[in-house]
């Protein structure tokens, strides 16, 4: 089967921080999984390279713009490399791969009449002498009465006309706007709301509930027709007469990065782009993003799949994790109540932050960040479970039997056990349960721990080293099923146990290994940390709050 997973793509304009991470880790999770059910995988995803911030943070730093999305790409591409990212390609909007498409398509929405003329009033600043794009609008909901910023409400979740927001302001500036006329070109989404009814509703059990609560209310409300010109210095031409002095709107455009950067992958390789993402074919494809992002997923990428009317294969399956949170507070850049990936790099594993992030994976409720559990999640479930028990059975097996294990026969009862949690932990990867699965895997580590202590293989040492052998048999097979399992999840803490069992794995099945000579250089796969790192990481963090 051909599988497409794209992750959202990260706007270029700041730090990559633990929110983008936690949303996208689950689609590298599937990638890796599928991989080993050996599927045919194409992961991308890329940097969002245009807009209105990004020109405004040019200025700023009197830079120009494609110097602030360089140095931001460079830089996600390394958190995302460092932290574990099995990408095939990540790309950026601002390659002319990406343009081009993009252009092609805006032209033939022109021609086929889903792109109309609209000379509106437009919020403008008159200080910051800018048309206004909407994520620069403060005002009020008109729905809910809560202060917003753009054209969406956090409070009440409504997707809105900017023109109907109340009190608009600048968020440069803090000024009132005034408006002016301005000549832009709109996409017809109103016409597709049938359509992505009917996607909903055919797509109940394959979506987050998250995902289909809020395409449900959008729907309910009535899909608006949306504009797709926009005036900024930095952007993608428009490539219609009369709108040389546009560009096209990011939300049009960033979306179909998925389509560009797996079709550029496929050119360069050799490989049938359209198996990934046409109708009739032997595919699967996943979006992974969060709940902010969920109505460019499931309502505007759809419908502009479908205004080609190329037989593009819409979304399978929407995975659209929730918020995370920090020590009980609003995630917020600007406030610096963030956690940057990079600052979390410098200081633990990547398997220990993949841990963290994806047993506590936000699939169904926020999730609170906080030192103190991150300290202790590494300390007493990291090490404390799976490390203990990988350390102390190959060291044991080292010392006892000098890394050789005589073949002997698996229990029963712990071959069923790993057969059902390969079909089990499979199932919900391709679900997109990703926290399910690890904890499943993480409830058999305990169990493996308590088998290792009632056999007690330190006293059979002693008394019947036979027996012993069999024990450590028994336990160096677990490791590798458990290894197999948590590959999609920890990748690198997989590969030194791969090194340390001399026996890599390429496929997800059980399997029971034989003539086990284990490597002579076992370390501790995780470092424990001292309780007052929790104090250290708190200090610091509260110090860099506004």
């Amino acid at each position: 089967m051909n599988i497409l997973i794209g992750i959202s793509w990260p706007f270029a304009n700041g730090d990559l921080h633990i929110g983008h991470a936690a949303s996208s880790l689950p689609g590298d999770v599937i990638a890796r999984y599928h991989r080993l059910k050996g599927n045919s995988v194409i992961l991308v995803s890329g940097s969002d390279c245009h807009g209105t911030p990004i020109d405004i943070k040019a200025l700023q730093e009197n830079k120009s713009a494609k110097e602030i999305v360089d140095n931001c790409h460079e830089k996600f591409s390394q958190d995302f490399k460092d932290l574990g990212f099995s990408f095939d390609l990540y790309n950026r909007t601002d390659d002319p791969y990406h343009k081009n498409f993009v252009k092609e398509q805006f032209k033939k929405y022109y021609d086929n009449g889903y792109l109309y003329e609209k000379t509106e009033k437009q919020l403008y600043c008159e200080h910051c002498n800018l048309f206004l794009a909407d994520r620069y609008i403060t005002g009020i909901c008109p729905k809910c009465g809560a202060d917003i910023k753009g054209d969406e409400c956090e409070k009440c979740g409504s997707l809105l006309d900017i023109n109907n927001v109340k009190e608009t302001k600048c968020s440069i500036c803090g000024n009132p706007t005034s408006i002016k006329e301005s000549k832009n070109l709109y996409f017809s989404l109103s016409k597709f709301q049938e359509n992505i009814k009917d996607l909903v509703s055919s797509n109940k059990n394959n979506w987050r509930e998250n995902a289909v609560l809020f395409t449900e209310r959008y729907l309910k409300e009535g899909i608006p027709d949306r504009c797709a010109s926009r005036s900024l210095n930095w952007g993608i031409d428009i490539p219609i007469k009369g709108y040389e002095d546009k560009k096209i709107y990011g939300w049009f455009e960033n979306v179909w990065g998925y389509v560009t950067a797996s079709k550029k992958y496929c050119e360069q390789n050799n490989i049938d782009w359209e198996s990934f993402w046409k109708k009739d074919k032997n595919n699967k494809i996943y979006l992974v993003h969060a709940k902010d992002n969920i109505p460019f997923h499931t309502v505007i990428f759809p419908a502009l799949l479908l205004g080609t009317k190329e037989n593009y294969k819409l979304p399978d399956k929407i995975i659209s994790d929730e918020y995370i949170t920090i020590e009980g507070e609003k995630l917020s850049k600007s406030r610096g109540n963030y956690i940057s990936v990079r600052d979390l790099l410098n200081k633990y594993p990547a398997d220990a932050i993949r841990y963290y992030l994806l047993v506590n994976d936000p699939d169904k409720r926020d999730f609170n960040f906080t030192w103190n559990d991150f300290i202790n999640s590494i300390n007493s479930e990291l090490l404390g479970k799976w490390g203990n028990f990988v350390n102390r059975t190959l060291l044991f097996a080292n010392k006892l039997f000098n890394g050789h294990i005589k073949d002997s026969t698996v229990d029963k009862t712990i071959e069923k056990k790993l057969k059902k949690l390969f079909i089990e932990v499979g199932t919900d990867i391709d679900n997109g349960d990703v926290k399910k699965g690890i904890n499943k895997i993480f409830a058999f580590i305990s169990f493996a721990n308590k088998y290792f202590d009632k056999k007690q293989p330190w006293i059979l040492a002693k008394t019947d080293k036979s027996k012993c052998n069999d024990i450590l048999f028994n336990c160096v097979n677990i490791i590798y099923n458990v290894n197999t399992l948590l590959k999609p999840y920890l990748p690198f803490s997989c590969e030194k146990v791969e090194g340390y069992l001399n026996n890599k794995t390429s496929n997800w099945e059980y399997k029971t290994i034989s003539n086990i000579l284990l490597s002579k250089d076992i370390k501790p796969l995780y470092e424990r940390y001292d309780k007052t790192q929790i104090s250290e990481e708190l200090n610091f963090f509260r110090k860099k709050i506004k």
